[in-house]
């Protein structure tokens, strides 16, 4: 039409009758609807893909300590089964959250000279245990899509096996020094290596190099820090020198006199008041921790050593005159141990470590 301004649009929409913002709106209004969906199930995903995570690091922590308390029991097996099983049972009290699954198929045990899977074979000396877990979870979202739930399934391995390497204490043992468990021995201390194989039953070594304790604190074993600890760890095939110069008055101070402090005073009281050799703390000072050694050669400090297993020796008595000392060997589990599944050689000392 026109006005005295000049033609003004009434309306026209070209002959279609529609806006062309009314056409837009009309394509637009699907696309935002797809985009809307498949936002939602993409955080329905991300919901029910959370919820089966925390799902596996239950099963996977209810494995790792079941595995551990089992292991305790090995070689013993159907006790290490029972153990376990009641370790998941355990995790399953009111409030603890997520139930886990383990039935008597989920509870492996592996004997020396099996297969162990993703490990190897094991050593005469070493045992196994697998301990399998499962979590199921009820999706939310998901049932949109019909699927009403999912299981997470993990599993833990532990190994039992002689010790491959322990805090040092720096008195040793000969190697071939029968391992009769439960039976009172007696030991003669070394003069010091000046001829070829070992004089005496025991004797005495240097600290490791790098080692933050010294030769003294070592033996008594008191009051060590976790450094200490750390940095006289040793293993077997290591070689170790001896300790020269050494006063039977200062390993008599270690061992069975020095203020409450030597090993004998502090295993005979206190807590540890009514331990033997059959039933103890496991924090006993008087249950040594030592290399059993070959002579390799040398004499005075040079004098070179190879560790070839470990003993623990629970210490009776200690005669400072005629340089002897009398005790046990027991079988003894050291915790936090490197275990070696291919050892070929007996140890009363042994270790469990996940293993997979």
């Amino acid at each position: 039409m026109w006005t005295t301004g000049g033609w003004r649009n009434q309306g026209y929409t070209g002959g279609s009758g529609v806006s062309p913002l009314q056409g837009h709106r009309g394509v637009i209004g699907p696309w935002v609807v797809v985009a809307l969906v498949v936002l939602l199930g993409v955080a329905a995903l991300v919901v029910d893909v959370g919820r089966l995570t925390v799902a596996a690091q239950r099963a996977q922590d209810v494995a790792d300590s079941a595995a551990l308390a089992g292991a305790c029991k090995l070689p013993y097996f159907q006790e290490a089964r029972d153990t376990a099983a009641i370790t998941v049972a355990a995790n399953n009290s009111e409030g603890a959250g997520l139930q886990v699954q383990c039935d008597d198929s989920d509870l492996v045990c592996y004997d020396s000279s099996e297969d162990l899977p993703g490990y190897g074979t094991l050593g005469p000396w070493a045992q196994a245990l697998r301990v399998s877990t499962h979590v199921q979870v009820q999706y939310s979202f998901a049932r949109i899509v019909g699927i009403e739930s999912g299981t997470a399934t993990r599993s833990a391995t532990v190994i039992r096996a002689p010790a491959a390497g322990l805090p040092i204490c720096t008195m040793w043992i000969a190697h071939d020094t029968p391992l009769a468990y439960g039976q009172q021995q007696q030991l003669l201390m070394a003069d010091g290596p000046h001829y070829a194989g070992i004089p005496g039953s025991f004797g005495f070594v240097q600290p490791p190099t790098g080692c933050t304790a010294s030769f003294f604190d070592l033996l008594q074993g008191y009051n060590l820090t976790r450094q200490d600890t750390e940095s006289s760890f040793v293993g077997v095939g290591d070689t170790l020198y001896a300790e020269t110069g050494l006063m039977v008055g200062q390993w008599m101070k270690a061992l069975k006199q020095d203020q409450g402090k030597a090993r004998l005073e502090q295993g005979t009281s206190g807590e540890w008041a009514s331990d033997t050799f059959t039933d103890y703390h496991a924090d006993n000072p008087r249950i040594m921790l030592v290399p059993m050694v070959s002579y390799l050669g040398g004499t005075g400090s040079n004098a070179a050593f190879r560790i070839e297993k470990f003993g623990a020796f629970w210490l009776e008595s200690v005669n400072q005159g005629q340089k002897k000392i009398w005790g046990r060997f027991i079988q003894y589990d050291f915790p936090g141990g490197d275990p070696d599944g291919t050892a070929i050689n007996e140890s009363g000392v042994f270790a469990t470590a996940l293993v997979n």
